[in-house]
């Protein structure tokens, strides 16, 4: 049944609700948009740099720039598999908030550290054997030998990664979403000034009679280094807010909580099926790269110019999506699911202006878009078509974005992970094959066949949120 501000609507008022003036109008924007605009800025702290990293590289050569985006999404898609066990810190974080639990927020904020610290060691160790998995891709050795170099020195900050999702889970479920901004912004800061000096190199400055910061260009290594580096800052800056004094006296997070198997426990049972939701996700898409990889070095580059566009311009919706699980798991954890239902659908609202406005603006702006990544002609040649594809996907992207957040903030996680199963190792990945490899298609025909796939998620993610069985889940026991 629809509820509108958790009062039941009778039929008629249901129709006026889908049909009238209220089914355009967004309630709660401001402060809706008042979590999700910082959070934003917080999430560019990974996706920044990566995007750097590949505009940068672009300037070295096509072989760096494929190298680099291959690189980054094997380290993401490696990272995956944990990413989503260690943001899960949040959801238990926002429903503890929502209860006025303060113990329970420290305690769950450090069972997510102790989660995010053994599964970055492990990521660390698979980095750095990742050129035995890299002759599978069958891309050109030359890109494979790059590549491997970027994972390597990527993976030395996996630790710092996986303990930043953790710390952004105990700022953004108490809806502190100021500090995970400042520490984002000062981790790309960090990276931006290393990714100069180290991929280009410096002559260094003579002074007393020496030169210093000399540094002879280290290529797609120093891209690597400088976004290792600027992980460690952000995360460092992370940890250190949350000792603050204020915080210190409510949450005590300075005080370490030894591991606990029934919060273990309770964190793995929802926080497992996120993480193999977005590992399905990232590996079925990296699948999707390898295919397109297969046809040469500049198809990869342009498809890979095409991820970072949408790493970028999905930010406002990583912003949403992030709100709308926190403002769930807030009034999930006040005893008021049909509350929180009522915010999805205007988080809904919102995503949805953002992304048909943000495909205008790419369709409009489609020939500016590649020259900003690669001055490569054949590259650019590909650019205008990829820009309308990616203004296609983003929005059927952020559909599946919007409802799978709202779920995770009430811990209705195994749902999604079986969509994006069926979806995407029983659709998405043999239908890229079936273009690229075997029809011999283009990038573009593999683009819009990933729209198609996307689409179908969104759609099925959107109704269960609709069916309402997300409000009966239950995530302390």
């Amino acid at each position: 049944m629809i509820r509108e501000g958790g009062r039941p609507l009778s039929r008629r008022a249901r129709m006026l609700f889908l049909c009238g003036p209220d089914a355009l109008k967004v309630r709660h924007g401001r402060e809706i948009m008042a979590l999700a605009t910082p959070t934003i800025l917080a999430m560019l702290s990974q996706t920044l740099m990566w995007t750097v990293d590949t505009a940068l590289l672009g300037r070295v050569d096509s072989v760096a720039l494929a190298a680099g985006g291959l690189g980054g999404m094997l380290t993401w898609a490696g990272y995956s598999l944990f990413n989503n066990l260690s943001r899960i810190t949040g959801t238990f974080v926002s429903q503890a908030h929502g209860r006025r639990d303060d113990e329970a927020v420290g305690h769950y904020t450090w069972q997510g550290l102790y989660l995010a610290l053994t599964t970055g060691l492990l990521l660390t160790v698979f980095g750095w054997y990742s050129n035995h998995v890299l002759p599978w891709t069958h891309n050109p050795v030359a890109v494979q030998e790059l590549t491997y170099v970027y994972i390597k020195w990527r993976s030395l900050s996996a630790v710092f990664t996986q303990m930043s999702f953790a710390l952004l889970g105990f700022f953004q479920g108490r809806r502190d979403v100021r500090v995970p901004m400042l520490a984002g912004i000062l981790g790309n800061l960090v990276n931006l000034v290393l990714d100069l000096w180290l991929i280009f190199g410096f002559e260094g400055v003579e002074l007393g009679g020496r030169t210093w910061l000399a540094m002879p260009p280290l290529g797609i290594k120093g891209a690597a280094m400088a976004t290792s580096v600027g992980v460690l800052i952000n995360t460092a800056a992370l940890f250190g807010w949350a000792l603050a004094p204020t915080l210190r006296q409510r949450y005590a997070i300075h005080r370490p909580r030894r591991p606990q198997w029934r919060a273990l426990r309770n964190m793995a049972r929802v926080g497992l099926p996120a993480a193999v939701e977005g590992f399905l996700d990232m590996t079925g898409f990296l699948m999707f790269t390898v295919f397109v990889g297969t046809a040469g070095a500049v198809p990869l580059a342009a498809s890979q110019i095409t991820i970072q566009v949408l790493s970028f311009s999905f930010m406002p919706l990583w912003g949403l999506t992030t709100a709308a699980s926190v403002l769930t798991g807030n009034w999930i954890g006040k005893g008021q699911a049909d509350k929180a239902a009522h915010y999805g659908r205007q988080v809904f609202k919102l995503g949805t202006y953002y992304s048909l406005l943000l495909a205008a603006l790419l369709i409009l702006a489609r020939h500016r878009v590649f020259p900003i990544f690669s001055n490569d002609p054949q590259v650019l040649a590909l650019g205008s078509s990829l820009v309308v594809a990616a203004a296609i996907f983003q929005y059927f992207d952020g559909l599946r974005m919007l409802g799978s957040g709202i779920l995770q903030g009430a811990g209705d996680t195994t749902y999604p992970m079986l969509v994006t199963l069926v979806i995407m190792w029983a659709l998405f990945t043999p239908l890229s094959w079936f273009l690229i490899v075997h029809q011999g298609g283009n990038v573009l025909t593999a683009w819009k066949g990933a729209s198609f796939c996307y689409l179908l998620m969104g759609l099925i993610i959107w109704l269960r949120f609709e069916s309402g069985r997300w409000k009966r889940v239950v995530i302390f026991r």
